[in-house]
C-alpha cells in the first residue's frame, strides 16, 4: 500500500509498504484524507515526538492522526461497525491507504461520519473537537473579552466554536504573525486582529479592551481587560518572539483565565509574578472527550461551520513531502490535507 513515511527532520516521502493485518477486536480503514497537524510540524522540522505522532510499520514510521475513510475489514468481535461505514478514528499512522484501529470501539476511538460530510472536511473533525474542548474549558460568558493566540486550525476552530456557541462577547481578538491567517480570522468573524511581529501585543490589548485596575495591588497597577486567553501556539524554537504563554499571563486581567492548548518544543523561562499577583488561572487543554467529536460532526453535517474554508491546500499522497513543506509556510498556508 501507499504510505507517507517520516525518515528524519525535513524528510517525508511516499513509499510502498506492506498493508497492516488486523485482529478480532480491530478494524481496517481505507483512509481517504488526512490533515497535517501543527504537532506534526514539530516532528517534521525538528525530528521530535516522532514515536508519539507516528505508527511504526514494517516500512517505516507513518505520520498522521487527523484522518477519515471507509471501513474495509472488521474483526469478528467488533460491535456496531460494518464494512463500508464512513468513519473517523483516534489513532496514528493515518497518512496511508490502510489504517488499523486496535481495538476498535465505536464512540470511543471510532466515530461514524455523516454522508453530508466530505472526506477532506471529515479529516478536520479531530482538530475541531480539540477547539471545542479548549473553548469550553475557558468557561466563557456574555460580555467578556477573549483573545486567541495562533490562527492555525485550532485557533481558527476556537473562533468557529465561539460563533456556534452563541456567546455575546464584547470583543474576540486574534493574534498571529501571519497576515494571511489573520485575514482568515477576520473572515470568520473576529472583531480585531493583532500581528505580533509588527505590533506591541500588550499595548494593543489595552487599547482594544480597556484598562482595568489590579485591585489586590495597592497603587495604580492596571492590566488589559482580557477575561480569557487561548494559547493555541505553545512554543516554537525557531520563532524569535516571546513565548505566547508569557504574553497570555501579561494581558489577562485579574482573575482571568489562560487556556494552553499549544505544544512546547522545549522548556521556556517565564516571569510568572503577573500570574500570581493577578490570580490568573492557567489551564492545560489536551485532546477532547467523545461529546466534542459528536458535536464537531454534527456542526459539519448541519453546515453550521465551514471547515473547507480553512483548507488552503490539498496534495495527493505521492506529494506528501511537499504537503509538509507548504504547511510549514505560515504566510502561505492555513490547513493542508493529503488525499489518499
Amino acid at each position: 500500500m501507499k504510505a507517507a513515511i517520516f525518515h528524519e527532520a525535513m524528510k517525508v516521502t511516499m513509499e510502498e509498504v506492506p498493508a497492516p493485518k488486523i485482529g478480532d477486536a480491530d478494524i481496517l480503514v481505507r483512509a481517504r484524507a488526512c490533515g497535517i497537524c501543527g504537532s506534526d510540524l514539530h516532528m517534521y522540522r525538528l525530528g521530535v515526538f516522532a514515536e508519539v505522532l507516528c505508527r511504526q510499520s514494517e516500512g517505516g514510521m507513518i505520520p498522521g492522526h487527523e484522518f477519515a475513510g471507509e471501513v474495509a475489514e472488521v474483526g469478528k468481535d467488533v460491535e456496531g461497525i460494518a464494512v463500508g461505514d464512513r468513519v473517523t478514528a483516534v489513532t496514528f499512522g493515518g497518512m496511508a491507504e490502510y489504517v488499523p484501529i486496535t481495538p476498535a470501539l465505536l464512540g470511543f476511538n471510532v466515530y461514524k461520519v455523516p454522508e453530508e460530510v466530505g472526506w477532506v472536511e471529515a479529516a478536520t473533525t479531530e482538530p475541531l473537537a480539540n477547539s471545542l474542548h479548549a473553548t469550553q474549558l475557558g468557561t466563557p460568558a456574555d460580555g467578556q473579552n477573549a483573545m486567541i493566540f495562533g490562527a492555525g486550525i485550532i485557533g481558527l476552530g476556537v473562533v468557529q466554536s465561539f460563533k456556534v456557541m452563541g456567546f455575546d462577547l464584547n470583543k474576540l481578538i486574534m493574534v498571529d504573525v501571519s497576515d494571511r491567517r489573520l485575514a482568515m480570522a477576520k473572515e470568520l468573524g473576529v472583531d480585531e486582529v493583532i500581528n505580533a511581529a509588527k505590533e506591541d501585543v500588550y499595548a494593543r490589548a489595552m487599547e482594544l479592551t480597556g484598562e482595568v485596575p489590579i485591585e489586590i495591588i495597592q497603587g495604580a497597577a492596571t492590566s488589559p481587560a482580557v477575561d480569557i486567553v487561548y494559547d493555541c501556539v505553545g512554543y516554537i524554537q525557531e520563532r524569535p518572539e516571546t513565548p505566547v504563554i508569557q504574553h497570555a499571563v501579561l494581558v489577562a486581567r485579574e482573575y482571568g483565565k489562560v487556556v494552553v492548548h499549544g505544544v512546547f518544543e522545549a522548556p521556556v523561562t517565564l516571569e510568572l509574578m503577573p500570574m500570581v499577583l493577578k490570580h490568573v488561572q492557567v489551564l492545560g487543554s489536551y485532546g477532547f472527550v467523545p461529546d466534542d467529536v459528536y458535536k464537531a460532526l454534527e456542526l459539519m453535517r448541519d453546515k453550521k461551520v465551514d471547515r473547507m474554508k480553512l483548507v488552503s491546500h490539498e496534495y495527493p499522497i505521492e506529494e506528501a513531502g511537499q504537503a509538509f513543506d507548504i504547511m510549514c509556510q505560515v504566510d502561505n498556508s492555513v490547513k493542508v490535507v493529503v488525499n489518499i
